[in-house]
Parts: structure tokens; sequence; C-alpha cells
């Protein structure tokens, strides 16, 4: 028989079309029940395994649905399943799904590579010769933390302290470049090279006057002049280093390179940038954005997603940009956000054209933000 329902969320609308599905009946002793995907089933367990159309197993029975499970199923136009069915009513339950913490050292491996970053620049300060050994010991703990955690911007965010912004910023780079890296398919000795360079891609800083670096306000135009040579003076000091991958120095001298040729300290075209420093860039701004300054509160997810995107005009690589984005919103689903009604909810599914209008869960239901556009996200919690 055929049936008919929603596919996809991502594209703004629930598009309906029909589908051909050959049900079997069941006993009323099963304690099985059909529903439609539409009713976001999550939480449920699943009663029957399910199938692709080549007769391959999608998902194993007894699976208590997640997020991740409906994506994967609505994405490949699934829309009918079964569930074991042990409510009394017809109403769908929408009990709060514990999202699962990762297992990984990134946070130690985080805080152990602030302190690598804090002694080099303090070296570098007080006249002494650095050792490139240091940042390659770190780079062979951090690297591989990074490749296998998932949703670092969770780790960082639960790690970062304001007080420590310069020191942590260079690591937070560091973590979002590789991801970045990893996101585009980048060999795992190119994803070294590049956290090296990410990692050190401020130390030029360690020679501006730190009465600039540290100066609360804004700057004036000399200090400017003065704080857009560090690239110039990191590349330096990263050569003098005799790292075997030229690269990582000019990576370091051109983070600060503009696509719109309006960057520094060379005011580079596009073309003409290495790809290590177009992907620090991007990292660069999303670590800024979303740290907690002094002088404004941190950027939530979302919302960075939104800012990232105006500053790609002209500004970052847009490839880059989509690849970092795109990641950021496999990890957005579990974030915990407040309406401009008060009401507290999860994000379930993001929205890649809309991204502050996810599909979002409440103490008790479902919403598309897309759809209820009186809604809307104001803060995370």
């Amino acid at each position: 028989m055929k049936i008919c329902s929603f596919i996809q969320h991502s594209n703004n609308l629930f598009v309906i079309i029909f589908y051909s599905w050959s049900l079997t009946f069941w006993e009323d002793g099963d304690n099985l029940k059909a529903i439609d995907l539409s009713s976001l089933p999550i939480g449920k367990v699943l009663a029957r395994d399910i199938y692709d159309a080549e007769g391959r197993l999608l998902l194993p029975k007894n699976v208590m649905l997640k997020p991740s499970h409906l994506q994967h199923l609505l994405n490949l136009n699934h829309k009918t399943i079964y569930v074991i069915e042990n409510d009394h009513n017809n109403q769908p339950r929408t009990q709060d799904f514990k999202y699962e913490q990762e297992e990984t050292l990134l946070p130690v491996v985080f805080v152990s590579a602030v302190e690598t970053i804090r002694n080099l620049m303090c070296q570098i300060i007080d006249g002494h010769i650095i050792k490139r050994s240091e940042v390659e010991d770190t780079m062979d703990l951090i690297v591989p933390e990074i490749i296998h955690t998932n949703n670092v911007w969770h780790c960082l965010n639960k790690i970062r302290v304001q007080d420590d912004y310069t020191f942590q910023h260079s690591v937070s780079v560091c973590v979002i470049a590789v991801k970045i890296g990893q996101a585009i398919d980048m060999p795992e000795g190119q994803l070294r090279q590049l956290g090296i360079a990410a990692l050190l891609h401020d130390v030029g800083k360690a020679k501006i006057p730190t009465e600039i670096i540290k100066k609360p306000g804004p700057l004036n135009p000399v200090e400017i002049r003065e704080m857009r040579k560090h690239p110039l003076y990191g590349s330096q000091i990263v050569n003098d280093l005799s790292f075997p991958d030229r690269d990582i120095v000019t990576a370091v001298l051109q983070h600060h390179e503009y696509a719109d040729g309006r960057g520094y300290p060379l005011q580079l075209s596009a073309e003409n940038i290495h790809p290590y420093s177009r992907i620090i860039a991007v990292a660069d701004v999303f670590d800024a954005i979303t740290s907690e300054r002094y002088y404004r509160p941190r950027f939530a997810l979302l919302n960075a997603i939104e800012e990232i995107t105006r500053e790609t005009c002209g500004h970052l690589d847009p490839i880059i940009t989509r690849r970092l984005i795109r990641y950021i919103l496999n990890i957005v689903p579990g974030e915990k956000v407040q309406l401009n009604t008060g009401e507290r909810a999860r994000v379930i599914l993001a929205n890649e054209k809309e991204p502050m209008r996810p599909l979002i869960q409440t103490a008790d239901r479902f919403i598309d933000l897309s759809e209820e556009r009186e809604l809307s996200i104001e803060n995370r919690l």
C-alpha cells in the first residue's frame, strides 16, 4: 500500500510524497505500534529491524531512537517505523533525550598545550631560544585527540576562561583549524603541520609591546600599525625553529591575509594565500566570536554561524567557512537554548538554510521554528 509523510526538515518545509511500502500486520499482543516519523519518536524503542531498498540493515530492533537516527532515516526517505508501545494513549512521548558525553582526553591535552604556548611566549619575551621539540611533542598529543573528538567545541567551551584568553586562543585556533582540515579530508600528516602553524599563528605578539597587547580600549592608528606586524614577527620566529615543512612559516606569515586583498602584511589576493592560512583565518575569527571577552559575551553556536557568514563576504574563504558551518550544524543538536517566550528548549535538528530556526524540543512539545515564526531563540543556556 502507499503511505505518505514528510521527508526533510533541512529544506525549511516538510515535503509530502507518496512512497510504496509493504505493511505487515501484527497481533494485539505484540505490543507494537506503527508510527509516522513526523511524530518525532525520540526516546522510543525500535521494535523491528529497518532495512533499505537493497536489504541492508539500517537500524536493528531494540535501539532507543536518537535525533541522529531520525535525521538518517528522514534523509533516506523512510516514513513509518514500528516501536515498542508501552503507553496507553496515542500521544508521542517527548521525553528528554540524554545526550551522551564523549570520552576524550582533549580537555587535558588542551590545558597542557596552553602551558606550552605560554612558556614559549615567555621565553621569546625574555630573549631565550625556544625548542622546536616542545611544539612537536604537543602536536603528537593534541592532533589525535582532535581527530577522534566529535564535538570539540563542547570541550573548548567547558575549559576556556576569560582571564587566560591570549594563550587559550592560540590552542583553540589550533583545535578548530585541525577540525576544519579533517572536514576537508586532509591527511593526518598535513593536519599536524596545520596544527603547528595554527598553534604558533600569534607567536609574533611576543614581540609587540605589552601595553598594546593588554590595552583594554581600542588601539590608535600607531598601535594598529605595530600590532599588524605580528604576522611578520611570528614568521621570523617560526623560521628560526627550522621546521622541515616550510609551509608552516608561510601560514603564520599569511594568517591575516584576506580574500579581497585588504589583509596584512602583504595584501595578497585570494589565489595567493596558502590553504593553511585560509583555514587558520576562519578558525581565528570563529574562536574570537565564540569566546567571552571583557567587553562582550560570547556568541552561541547558532549566532556564531550567522556572524561568521557575514565575515565571509570578501574576507574569509567561503568554501572553508561552509565546511566549518556544516561541522557546527552536525554538533548543534543537544544545545540548550531559551526562547523569546522564556521557555527553555533543546535543539533537535539543525536548519542549514536558517541556522537560528532549528527544530527544538521544549518540556512538552516539538517546535519547528522555521514554521512558527513568532517564536525565536534569544540566547544559549
